[in-house]
């Protein structure tokens, strides 16, 4: 087919430039002959929406292109038909972009052996269908779908349905090495001991910089520093060398984030409440000064990073092994977590 619509755009392309050396009878029947194929690429055009929906917008002005050439006056003819034929090239160059995209949407990836799915009806997953009508309609609703390699083909669907989530059954054509998410046992990865401290100069690193609330808070654990370091080394010689493992810990300050209006920072200066930051500053050098593996978050950018949530709004599950032992954060923490992490909170 793209070879024939490639034929007829080309042909229509060859005759309309060699129209300058026709008569005004003879360039009539060209008009008549350009009219003839648009209507053809139309036809084809009209199997072709049903393969991708951007085609119905060529197709329109393809139909306004037609009918214009039947209301053609001689006065300008030669120019009006070198515009059609530019027209037509163009549209030529779109048709065959549309065929080969349809071909990709319509194979499988992996072996090739169909190029459509069939939706199965297995009473082990009586939800298959219906999920697979609902990613139809709202498979675009966020992006984390595409960020798993779904396409809006039906095949695709298929494949997010039963490896990443767990409704529909294993596909025979896949992989089958790779459970579905909801099956996976993650090992646990091996303990390591937590040693006491002293140094903060890692944390401030990490507190970073830019607003005054993150200076203010700086300011309080360099003050400090001595004295946690004491603390530290008493309670080091109180413990006598016990064994304590080594937490994976995210401290996620939602009071501090854009997303929240961080009202906080500009009035650091000008008497505003600082109870807020001296508890963050406390809480993070004493996760800190107890040997913890920390990491800090102050945006819900940050926050998804560091958990591996997908991109988007959270309706997709997490494919890996939960990245923290404990997470840290405040009401205003937790209504982003509910907003954008969606599956991925329950995991938590």
């Amino acid at each position: 087919m793209q070879r024939n619509f490639s034929f007829i755009c080309h042909l229509s392309l060859y005759v309309c430039l060699s129209a300058p050396v026709l008569g005004g009878v003879e360039s009539r029947g060209v008009l008549r002959k350009i009219s003839d194929m648009l209507e053809v690429i139309l036809k084809r055009m009209d199997s072709l929406s049903k393969l991708d929906n951007t085609s119905s917008t060529d197709a329109r002005r393809l139909d306004e292109l037609s009918s214009a050439i039947n209301r053609f006056q001689p006065a300008g003819l030669v120019e009006r038909i070198q515009a059609i034929a530019q027209n037509v090239s163009n549209m030529a160059t779109r048709v065959e972009q549309i065929l080969q995209n349809s071909m990709v949407q319509g194979r499988v990836v992996r072996d090739g052996t169909s190029s459509q799915c069939e939706i199965p009806r297995d009473p082990h997953f009586p939800e298959c269908p219906g999920k697979v009508d609902w990613m139809r309609a709202r498979w675009t609703s966020d992006p984390c779908y595409a960020f798993y390699g779904v396409d809006g083909s039906d095949c695709s669907f298929l494949v997010y349905l039963s490896e990443v989530e767990w409704f529909c059954p294993p596909l025979v054509w896949r992989n089958q090495s790779s459970p579905p998410t909801q099956y996976v046992v993650q090992p646990k990865a091996p303990k390591r001991q937590a040693a006491f401290r002293t140094d903060l100069s890692v944390l401030l690193d990490q507190v970073g910089a830019g607003k005054e609330s993150l200076s203010f808070m700086k300011r309080r654990i360099r003050r400090l520093a001595q004295q946690w370091a004491a603390a530290a080394n008493r309670l080091d010689a109180k413990l006598e060398q016990r064994w304590r493992d080594q937490k994976k810990i995210l401290v996620h300050v939602g009071f501090l984030t854009e997303e929240s209006g961080d009202v906080f920072s500009p009035k650091v200066l000008k008497g505003g409440p600082l109870g807020e930051m001296v508890q963050w500053a406390d809480i993070l050098t004493a996760l800190h000064v107890l040997g913890h593996n920390l990491k800090i978050s102050m945006s819900v950018k940050e926050l998804q990073g560091f958990l591996g949530v997908p991109p988007g709004r959270g309706s997709c599950p997490l494919t890996g092994p939960l990245p923290f032992d404990l997470i840290y954060t405040d009401y205003h923490g937790m209504q982003q977590m509910k907003q954008h992490m969606g599956l991925s909170l329950k995991k938590h």
